[in-house]
């Protein structure tokens, strides 16, 4: 690539195509000690040759030597992409404009008359020079796009495969999250079981489970990972496998958070605290329409009483213990309550009631809570449906920024 400095620096040439030695002797006078170094080919065929070999910065064109052969090789030259901006002037004796019309229109760019004038053939060639300059940058600036341009779509084309691949294993990871979470409910005794999950992305960082234990209860394990999408989803994956490690049997609520936080710090191990989750048990008993519940820092659970037809968090937030992986020995209390025949305890993750309107209030828990306490006589499934309907109509959009997860069970 010739530089704009390279084009400074260099002597221009100029190939003069004449039969006419004396022209050679004129032009070298009045070009050459302008900085101008001149050839020649004394054919059309010779000066097609030379600018195969190593193009001039400007052709001078002896007409009456070539005759027609100089029209046509005028018009060879713009008819290639290689020579069509070289600057071609044409020296003539006969400057009609017959003659003038004829070489223009083949592509000259302008006619020199002979006896040839200094300083208006100088001029014409300085003026046409420059143009060729400019040409020839715009051209390699063109050319550079074209590379830069042609670079990009290569680029475009690797980012648009790799987000086909991320979308895929997006895909592929809602499918698995969604294998992870309960395909069917446990039979227990006295007890309907109902849920719903939404993620904020594709794929979410909340978690739970029900699981049916050999005394004929029920434990319920609702999980809130820290974030949402592809990171909170990789230790979502963790959570399912240590709360899997974990026999429930035989243990209260607080013995199993204190087991999942062990095992769960150790599987982090630096990362924790930074990376952390929220969780709550519940063991429900329907022989004896009880449960026992132990909270890990997660929202507390709300027990809807038929009877009385009010909605109330289950236990104290005093007997809430820290997140998950926080502390090392934390205290998780146990708390037994009774149930009624009819009663629901609805479990639930923060990305259900901390949505905001398009004015920016907070929909919270206080809302939620007079909104459950008002629909008490709806079956557990319907006041799930309920609940996500009023905070998607609350945010004005059905898009949630957090996960969302409610399970509930019923006494019957």
């Amino acid at each position: 690539m010739t530089t704009t400095a390279d084009s400074k620096s260099r002597r221009r040439v100029v190939l003069v195509v004449t039969g006419t030695p004396e022209d050679l002797d004129v032009l070298q006078d009045q070009l050459g000690g302008s900085g101008y170094e001149l050839e020649h080919a004394w054919s059309t065929e010779k000066a097609k040759e030379r600018i195969e070999a190593a193009p001039p910065d400007l052709v001078l064109l002896e007409v009456r030597s070539f005759g027609q052969d100089g029209v046509e090789f005028c018009r060879g030259l713009r008819a290639r992409p290689e020579t069509e901006a070289m600057p071609v002037i044409a020296i003539a004796d006969d400057c009609s404009h017959e003659q003038e019309d004829e070489i223009l229109e083949a592509g000259a760019d302008g006619l020199l008359c002979r006896p040839f004038e200094a300083a208006e053939l100088l001029s014409r060639v300085r003026t046409l020079v420059r143009l060729k300059d400019l040409h020839d940058r715009v051209a390699e600036q063109n050319r550079q796009l074209l590379d830069v341009n042609a670079r990009l779509d290569r680029i475009n084309q690797e980012l648009m495969a790799r987000n086909r691949e991320l979308e895929e294993g997006i895909a592929m990871a809602h499918r698995l999250q969604e294998a992870l979470l309960p395909q069917e409910y446990p039979h227990i005794k006295n007890i309907g079981f109902s849920h719903t999950y939404t993620p904020a992305d594709a794929i979410g960082g909340d978690f739970f489970q029900i699981i049916g234990m050999r005394d004929g209860r029920a434990a319920i394990f609702i999980a809130d990972v820290s974030g949402h999408g592809v990171r909170a989803a990789i230790v979502t994956s963790i959570v399912k496998t240590v709360i899997d490690y974990i026999d429930m049997n035989d243990k209260t609520p607080t013995q199993v958070l204190s087991d999942f936080n062990s095992r769960f710090r150790g599987v982090l191990g630096p990362m924790a605290p930074q990376i952390y989750a929220t969780g709550v048990v519940m063991m429900v008993d329907g022989e004896n329409r009880s449960v026992t519940i132990a909270c890990a820092g997660h929202p507390i659970p709300i027990h809807v009483n038929k009877k009385r037809k009010s909605a109330e968090p289950i236990m104290s937030l005093d007997d809430c213990g820290p997140a998950l992986g926080f502390l090392t020995d934390p205290e998780y209390p146990t708390v037994e309550k009774g149930l009624g025949v009819g009663d629901i305890v609805l479990g639930f993750t923060d990305g259900i009631y901390e949505v905001l309107s398009p004015k920016g209030e907070m929909f919270g828990m206080a809302r939620l809570e007079r909104l459950i306490g008002e629909n008490t006589r709806l079956i557990p499934r319907e006041l799930i449906q309920k609940v996500v309907r009023e905070t998607e109509e609350f945010r004005g959009t059905p898009r949630r920024p957090d996960d969302a997860c409610l399970v509930a069970f019923e006494v019957n």
